[in-house]
């Protein structure tokens, strides 16, 4: 009895465990000339769960590192009841919001400037990011192409 006890409450836990946000999902692939300006799309799927910040970033830099893969993003569109903002020195584009989580999927769509990429695909592995505070983080990456002119 003691056993079928502890497995019940095991599985009535795991059944209320916050779930980990999916991976957010690059759309768009823009092929950007040194000096040029573009834009992509990103899928920010839907959430259904908790209240407090959840946060969607695409970041042209890393938090914390100088590796400079010569781009800028200098803008971003958001969901309803989602706020823009961009990063210092235009090392990355956020939306995020407070208060009701819960929202519909949509597109974010992120304007790039490419400051002197180098010709060909740039890969930032963990580029894109997820943060729902009340249950953590996801990343995945971004693709962009430069060509010379």
């Amino acid at each position: 009895m003691l056993s079928a006890l502890c497995c019940s409450l095991v599985l009535s836990s795991a059944a209320t465990m916050p779930v980990a946000p999916p991976p957010l999902l690059q759309l768009d692939y823009p092929v950007l000339a040194p000096g040029e300006v573009g834009a992509f799309r990103v899928r920010v799927p839907a959430y259904a769960g908790g209240a407090g910040r959840v946060s969607y970033a695409a970041h042209a830099l890393m938090p914390g590192s100088e590796q400079d893969r010569g781009y800028r993003f200098i803008a971003a569109a958001c969901g309803e009841g989602f706020t823009p903002r961009v990063h210092y020195e235009e090392r990355g584009v956020v939306c995020s919001r407070t208060g009701q989580a819960p929202h519909p999927a949509f597109d974010m769509v992120v304007t790039v400037r490419n400051t002197g990429a180098s010709a060909g695909e740039t890969v930032m592995d963990q580029g894109l990011g997820s943060l729902i505070y009340d249950i953590g983080s996801v990343s995945s990456p971004w693709r962009l192409y430069s060509v010379t002119p």
